[in-house]
């Protein structure tokens, strides 16, 4: 019964849909200008999660490989090998970890 009210309802709403487009009401918004900021702001949307996520995934990368902390060398906790490490890693031949963090 539910599975045939939403068949039923998703038809109506695309029936309605279809007049609306269809509509050549001059007085009334422009059914097409409509859609298109419809769309605009679906876009929109998706731009600022995509843009979230990338700024995510490159804190997590930069993280990953940035430079040693000042005074690191002078760390008595277990954080030490995790800088002596990040010192290993930023000594690359050609400064190329510090090129590719430029990028980042």
């Amino acid at each position: 019964m539910i599975e045939e009210q939403k068949k039923a309802t998703q038809i109506e709403a695309s029936k309605k849909f279809q007049k609306f487009i269809k509509d050549k009401n001059p007085h009334g918004p422009s059914a097409k200008q409509l859609c298109i900021e419809a769309f605009e702001s679906i876009l929109t949307h998706e731009r600022v999660l995509e843009r979230d996520q990338l700024n995510a995934q490159r804190f997590k990368e930069y993280e990953s490989r940035r430079p040693p902390a000042n005074k690191w060398y002078e760390l008595k906790t277990k954080d030490f090998s995790k800088e002596l490490y990040r010192n290993l890693v930023s000594l690359k031949p050609n400064n190329s970890n510090k090129a590719y963090l430029d990028i980042l």
